[in-house]
C-alpha cells in the first residue's frame, strides 16, 4: 500500500518548476506547484539568502568537470489532482525563483502567494538581492558578477517525496523535522564540515572520532566555545539562555557553518612569545591549543579545532581522564571543590569556560594557581548574592568585567593573577544557615582550605571571609 501512495524521485530543479508544463521524466508526475493556505508564509531573510548564494557561488567555482550537481535537499509534495501542494520546501523553492528572476525575467512558475506576509518578504528579498547583484553588499562584492551564472536550474538536484494523501505527506514532514531523535547543532555542523572534506580517508577519520565521543559532551563543549567567541567586548554578542533550545541550536549552526570560510584552508593560530638570546630570536609556543577566537574554515580546520577542545575538556574535567602535564594540585582541587550543586551550576560552567580559555592562552603553565584565583572571583557570586545565582547574572558578570578578554588578552599569567587578586566583593549574610546552599558551599571550601571557618563566623564578621579565602589560596600554593 505504501508503494502505491509514495513516489521518491530524483530530478533537477528545472524539471521541478516546469511540472505545470511537462511531466517529470520517468515519474508520471505533473501538476502546478501550489502553496496550501494553511502553510506558514515565506519568511526567509538576508541570513538564509546569504547562505544560499554563498553555497551556489562556491559550487560554481569548483573547476572539476566530474563534480556532482548541486543538491538542494528534499522537497515533500502532496499530489492533489492537478495540484502539487508544497508541504516542505517552500522557502528554498521561492528563494531560488527570486534569484532566477534576475537571470530570466520572463520565466513563469505559476506559483501564487496569497499571504500578505509572503508578498512583503518577497518584495523585500527582491530588493536585497538587487543590492547584492549591484555590488552594494560587502561580502559579495568580489563575486557579484558570477552569482547569476551560478543559478543554473539544470545543475541543481532535488529529491521529491510525492504522496497521494495529505496525511502521509505530513507524516514524512514531521518525521524529517521533528520525529525520532532531533539533530543537534553539533550534529549539523559535523555533517556540514564532513561534506567539505575531499579526502575519503580524512572523512572516515573525522567521522569515527566524533562517533566515539559522547554527543552530549560534544554539544556542551561546542556551546562553551561559542560563549567564549561571543563574549568579546569589542563586538559582544548575546548568547541564548539554556532553556532556549532553538536559539542555542541556531547560534551553533551560524557560528560553525554560516560564519566559517569556504576556502578549505587548514590554517590555525596559536599564542607564542619570542625570547632574544644574543643575536638569536627564539620563538616559544605558549599553548598547544588553538586560539579560541580565531577564524575557521570549512572542513578539517573546524573539525580539528573542536576535537582539540573536546580532548582538553576531557582531561580537565572528566575524573577518569588525567594528563601527566597537569599539576596534581589542580586535579585535587577539581575533585574536592568543583561541582554543580548547592546553587553553583552556572558558576561551574563559567569556571570551566575560564579554565579552557586560560589553557588556550598559556597551556598548563601555573594552571593550579590560575584555577584558585579564577575560582575566587567567579564564586564570589555565590556568597555576594542572597539567593542562587541565575544565568543572566553570569552573562552580566562576564560583560561587566570583560572577563574572557582579561584572560585571553594579557601577556603573562602574573598579569592575569594581579587582575584577579584586585577583584573586590562583599559577603552577603542573607541565607547563611548551615543547611542552606550558601552554608553548604562554605562547608565544601572548609574541606579543602585549612583557613576557611564555619559560616557562623562569617555571619558575624562578613569581611573576614575573603581575607581568609585569600590567605587560604596563598597557603595552598606554597
Amino acid at each position: 500500500m505504501l508503494n502505491m501512495e509514495v513516489k521518491v524521485i530524483s530530478c533537477t530543479f528545472q524539471e521541478l518548476v516546469n511540472t505545470y508544463l511537462h511531466e517529470i521524466p520517468n515519474s508520471n508526475i505533473k501538476g502546478q506547484l501550489y502553496i496550501p493556505e494553511y502553510q506558514r508564509p515565506y519568511v526567509w531573510k538576508e541570513k538564509q539568502l546569504n547562505g544560499l548564494v554563498k553555497d551556489l557561488v562556491e559550487y560554481h567555482s569548483i573547476k572539476d568537470e566530474e563534480k556532482p550537481i548541486y543538491y538542494l535537499g528534499s522537497i515533500i509534495l502532496h499530489q492533489d489532482g492537478d495540484k502539487l501542494k508544497i508541504i516542505d520546501g517552500q522557502q528554498r523553492i521561492t528563494s531560488m525563483l527570486l534569484l532566477h528572476k534576475y537571470k530570466n525575467p520572463s520565466f513563469i512558475s505559476g506559483i501564487k502567494y496569497c499571504s500578505s506576509e509572503s508578498v512583503k518578504n518577497i518584495k523585500y528579498n527582491l530588493s536585497y538581492l538587487k543590492s547584492v547583484l549591484d555590488g552594494e553588499v560587502f561580502e559579495f562584492i568580489e563575486v557579484k558578477n558570477i552569482i547569476l551564472e551560478a543559478v543554473d536550474f539544470s545543475k541543481i538536484n532535488v529529491t521529491l517525496v510525492v504522496t497521494t494523501t495529505e496525511d502521509l505527506a505530513y507524516t514524512f514532514f514531521e518525521t524529517q523535522n521533528t520525529g525520532g531523535v532531533r539533530l543537534s547543532g553539533s550534529d549539523i555542523l559535523k555533517a556540514h564540515h564532513l561534506r567539505a572534506i575531499q579526502s575519503n580517508k580524512i572523512v572516515n577519520y573525522q567521522a569515527r572520532k566524533w562517533e566515539t565521543t559522547d554527543s552530549a559532551m560534544v554539544e556542551n563543549v561546542v556551546q562553551n566555545l561559542t560563549k567564549i567567541r561571543f563574549w568579546d567586548n569589542r563586538k559582544w554578542r548575546q548568547f541564548p539562555f539554556y532553556r532556549d533550545e532553538k536559539g542555542l541550536k541556531s547560534v551553533v549552526i551560524d557560528e560553525y557553518t554560516l560564519n566559517t570560510k569556504k576556502d578549505n584552508k587548514d590554517i590555525s593560530y596559536h599564542y607564542s612569545a619570542v625570547k632574544k638570546k644574543g643575536e638569536l630570536l627564539l620563538q616559544m609556543q605558549e599553548s598547544n591549543f588553538k586560539q579560541i577566537k580565531q577564524p575557521l574554515s570549512d572542513g578539517n580546520n573546524t573539525l580539528d579545532y573542536i576535537n582539540d577542545y573536546i580532548f582538553l575538556y576531557q582531561i580537565l574535567f572528566k575524573k577518569n581522564k588525567k594528563d601527566h602535564r597537569i599539576d596534581d594540585g589542580f586535579y585535587e582541587f577539581r575533585d574536592k571543590v568543583l561541582h554543580g550543586s548547592n546553587g553553583t551550576l552556572f558558576l561551574k560552567e563559567l569556571f570551566e569556560i575560564a579554565i579552557v580559555a586560560y589553557v588556550s592562552r598559556f597551556g598548563f603553565y601555573k594552571l593550579h594557581e590560575a584555577s584558585l584565583w579564577l575560582y575566587r572571583m567567579i564564586y564570589s557570586l555565590r556568597v555576594s548574592k542572597g539567593r542562587n545565582v541565575r544565568e543572566d547574572s553570569i552573562f552580566k558578570f562576564a560583560y561587566d568585567y570583560q572577563f574572557i578578554d582579561n584572560i585571553l588578552e594579557v601577556y603573562t599569567p602574573e598579569e592575569l593573577f594581579t587582575f584577579l587578586k584586585k577583584f573586590k566583593y562583599t559577603f552577603d549574610i542573607e541565607n547563611t544557615e548551615v543547611h542552606q546552599s550558601k552554608g553548604k558551599h562554605i562547608e565544601t571550601l572548609k574541606n579543602y582550605f585549612d583557613i576557611i571557618q564555619d559560616i557562623i563566623v562569617y555571619r558575624k564578621h562578613p569581611k573576614a571571609f575573603d581575607y581568609n579565602f585569600i590567605d587560604s589560596i596563598t597557603q595552598k600554593l606554597k
